[in-house]
């Protein structure tokens, strides 16, 4: 085995069976160190509960992958277990993406009694937390795949404090993946506070252990930090619930203090920019109340001891589904509508008393009325492969990507997440768009070098190129007045004043800007990484429309392209959580996972902005400065654009994720 493994050049993996004669029991897999990578377990006929693990042998990822599906839809028989555990790659980021069976994360918090004075007492939001966890538990055990992955949270009373609730939302964060079910149900008071006669802002009330007294929800002027330091804004949730990666995503809330409620609702979790919502392409479902919440009341004379909406939602019909919300097709139509019939023949009002509300739909009609058709051709609508040949794009798509997390040179401590970051955005950038992809795992500065040479030497005109680097990064004020990329080998400052074993900014950006492709985008997230750009200045691009894509595509190929999009710019940059990626990454992968959402493409301007915008989030979970603008050779007048692929299928060799 040692001989074999010496031998061999490239990186060897190794899956090992676990299978009496009658049934296969579990799989492992792992790399060429004999560390577990994935644990596979037969879940039920055609289904695969899957557990993938970092190098650190840490659970990072975990869904049912619904192998039977696939091969359906591929109009490829369905293989055997032992047949398909001896499959080169048993399934690639795109079968993650689109075959998983999600799981389900279930938020529900209701208070009725808060300690002090200044607050109400409530009747049914505990009861009504504690029923929709049950309703969501049993409607999800009766989807495909709902045996498993049920993720319950339940804070009522004392325990629904600000601190567990936001606390919470961290751990959905850190657990919940792309093809997941996030369900947030808010059962208490919320009040409508004007800091400055102007402006309008809606807090949730939690739970507090020192009470509210007579005077806390009035002379807000005067009270602005005690309210934000105990109440949970809109704008708070909102930006702890932006971390949490689960596509599908229900809202549901009877807090409304006023008829400002549902529209301050909606337009918070949306980041007030339908641009930016599209970017994410998150499937959001969100239902509160048109105007003020019942706490409690009468259908047809009789009391109903549940809010309407709870009650509405919890007697769905027994034929349909709560998770079929998220449908495509007819079926979310069907849901909404029997939801809504409920509270319809209790005949509780003259007025509607709430409204399904479809993210999804809204950004499609949002797109119609304002003009962002898709181009159309008298042979019909232009896939990305016909628009790219059709403008005239015809080179390869090349991308670099590095990431360090370890280091010789005394100082520069081990980071947690680069390499991590790095993989994931590589398999995204080969499985989604079609890029042949060097990842560079921990490389010395030479490797690095040697690669910009390569791609001189070998990238033509028309060819495209991205490169990515996530590590450590540093900046030398004085003598040097440049910024530079620490490398595994380089050595610490005291011993390289000069940084003679790091790559410098100014040096980098010159081989770059001498590579022959026309276009190139360089990505940093690294201390820093602002520094690369001398005037350390923002260019945002004017947004594209899909109405105009391949004319701006045909334009844009006459251009010469060179962006670069930092997380930073002067300051530091954050590592994030081990197992979790960087803020930057995060982001990053968030925009480059939705493809482009509605409009079916990506541009650095369209990823710079939505960095932006998280930029100002109030909490400390993502801090981030991002910078971009332009470098060598660049034409203010070009864009950098990312163009998914259309069909599935395209990418000739599967990608396995490791992440």
């Amino acid at each position: 085995l040692k001989g074999l493994l010496d031998s061999s050049r490239a990186k060897i993996s190794y899956r090992l069976i676990f299978e009496s004669r009658s049934q296969i029991d579990s799989v492992w897999q792992t790399d060429e160190q004999f560390r577990i990578t994935d644990k596979t377990f037969p879940a039920s006929e055609g289904l695969l509960r899957v557990y993938a693990y970092d190098s650190d042998s840490k659970l990072i990822d975990q869904f049912v992958y619904n192998y039977a599906q696939k091969y359906k839809e591929e109009k490829i028989p369905v293989p055997s277990l032992r047949n398909l555990f001896r499959i080169a790659t048993i399934y690639s980021r795109t079968d993650r993406s689109n075959y998983a069976a999600g799981a389900a994360w279930v938020l529900s918090i209701g208070i009725d009694e808060y300690k002090g004075n200044g607050a109400l007492r409530l009747r049914t939001c505990e009861s009504d937390a504690n029923a929709y966890n049950q309703f969501f538990k049993t409607q999800f055990s009766a989807s495909p795949g709902g045996s498993w992955g049920f993720h319950e949270y339940v804070l009522t009373g004392k325990d629904a404090t600000k601190a567990n609730i936001l606390n919470t939302l961290k751990e959905i964060a850190a657990g919940a993946s792309s093809n997941d079910y996030f369900v947030f149900n808010f059962n208490g008071m919320s009040t409508v506070i004007t800091f400055d006669s102007v402006t309008h802002s809606t807090y949730f009330i939690p739970y507090d252990t020192a009470g509210y007294n007579d005077d806390f929800f009035r002379k807000f002027a005067q009270r602005n930090e005690e309210i934000n330091n105990r109440l949970i804004s809109m704008k708070v949730l909102q930006e702890h619930i932006q971390l949490i990666g689960a596509r599908n995503q229900l809202f549901i809330s009877e807090a409304g203090p006023s008829d400002k409620f549902k529209t301050e609702f909606i337009k918070t979790m949306m980041q007030n920019s339908p641009t930016l919502a599209s970017l994410l392409d998150v499937n959001r479902v969100i239902i509160v109340p048109d105007n003020v919440g019942y706490d409690g009341f009468t259908c047809r004379g009789k009391w109903i001891e549940m809010a309407p909406i709870t009650y509405s939602i919890t007697s769905l019909d027994s034929t349909l589904n709560i998770f079929q919300l998220f449908s495509k097709d007819y079926r979310s139509a069907q849901v909404a509508s029997a939801i809504r019939s409920v509270i319809d023949n209790c005949k509780l009002g003259a007025q509607q008393y709430f409204e399904v509300f479809f993210e999804r739909k809204f950004l499609q009609q949002y797109k119609e009325i304002f003009g962002d058709d898709d181009y159309k051709t008298r042979g019909g609508i232009l896939t990305n492969k016909e628009v790219q040949k059709a403008a005239g794009l015809t080179g390869k798509r090349h991308a670099l990507v590095i990431g360090t997390d370890n280091y010789k040179g005394k100082g520069w401590d081990k980071l947690k997440n680069p390499v991590y970051d790095a993989t994931e955005i590589a398999d995204i950038l080969k499985g989604f768009y079609d890029y042949e992809v060097q990842l560079l795992k921990d490389p010395s500065m030479d490797s690095v070098y040697k690669a910009i040479r390569d791609y001189y030497r070998t990238l033509r005109k028309d060819d495209q190129l991205i490169i990515y680097v996530a590590g450590h990064g540093d900046y030398d004020k004085d003598l040097l007045d440049d910024g530079f990329i620490v490398c595994s080998d380089s050595r610490s400052v005291e011993d390289d004043p000069l940084r003679n074993s790091y790559i410098q900014h100014t040096k980098l950006k010159k081989m770059i800007n001498k590579i022959p492709a026309k276009q190139i985008l360089v990505l940093l997230d690294i201390c820093h990484g602002g520094v690369f750009d001398e005037e350390v200045r923002e260019n945002p691009a004017s947004r594209i429309t899909n109405r105009n894509l391949l004319e701006a595509l045909k334009d844009n190929a006459a251009h010469t392209v060179r962006k670069m999009l930092s997380s930073v710019g002067l300051e530091a940059a954050f590592d994030g959580k081990a197992g979790k990626h960087s803020p930057f990454a995060s982001y990053l992968i968030s925009v480059l996972n939705a493809r482009g959402g509605l409009e079916g493409y990506v541009t650095v301007t369209d990823i710079f902005a939505l960095l932006k915008k998280a930029s100002l989030n109030e909490t400390a979970t993502l801090k981030i400065s991002p910078h971009l603008a332009g470098f060598g050779d660049n034409n203010p007048l070009g864009e950098f654009f990312l163009l998914p692929i259309d069909a599935k299928n395209e990418n000739p060799e599967p990608v396995k994720p490791t992440r």
